[in-house]
């Protein structure tokens, strides 16, 4: 099922291969910061949400004919948990009185976009380029940057075929 409809058969072919797909896009959630999540969050609202609906019933019915819902489900809440407050999101005066930081609304925000991306890689084999595109692309490119010596924002290097978000920008 190639060609110009459903784009390249790219994507990981047994169950544990696609597993650990999601399990190494899960274990950068702890090093996604406030500000990754805030761009996350605004790339994510500023897509076609009439397209991304569409992706993501397509990206469904793979998932479920691949009976993927589990890893999924595990997926939602890894998630859940990435948006709760952590101790560390209760520093200066207003962790003195007991608020939590900018970091929890913002990873609030961002989870949509994330569970965006779980969704396209678990149905990456059946889902056209330009839906896994539309899935991913707010997590690629609020995540795949280099921090410079000043902690500042580098444009990050072309994908090294490691197999994390596989495919390629279609820009």
């Amino acid at each position: 099922m190639s060609g110009p409809e459903t784009g390249p058969q790219t994507g990981p072919e047994q169950p544990w291969e696609i597993e650990d797909t999601i399990d190494q896009l899960l274990d950068q959630l702890p090093a996604v910061t406030a500000e990754d999540a805030l761009l996350m969050a605004q790339l994510w609202e500023e897509e076609d949400a009439a397209g991304r609906k569409r992706a993501w019933q397509r990206a469904k019915a793979s998932i479920e004919r691949a009976k993927l819902g589990e890893v999924l489900d595990r997926a939602r809440e890894d998630v859940g948990f990435w948006m709760q407050a952590t101790p560390s999101d209760f520093q200066g005066i207003g962790g003195l009185l007991g608020q939590e930081g900018d970091h929890v609304s913002v990873r609030r925000a961002a989870a949509p976009a994330v569970l965006d991306a779980v969704a396209a890689l678990l149905a990456e084999r059946d889902l056209q380029a330009s839906d896994f595109d539309l899935l991913t692309r707010p997590w690629r490119i609020a995540t795949e940057y280099e921090k410079g010596p000043d902690g500042e924002r580098v444009a990050a290097e072309a994908d090294d075929g490691d197999g994390e978000l596989a495919r390629a920008p279609s820009e």
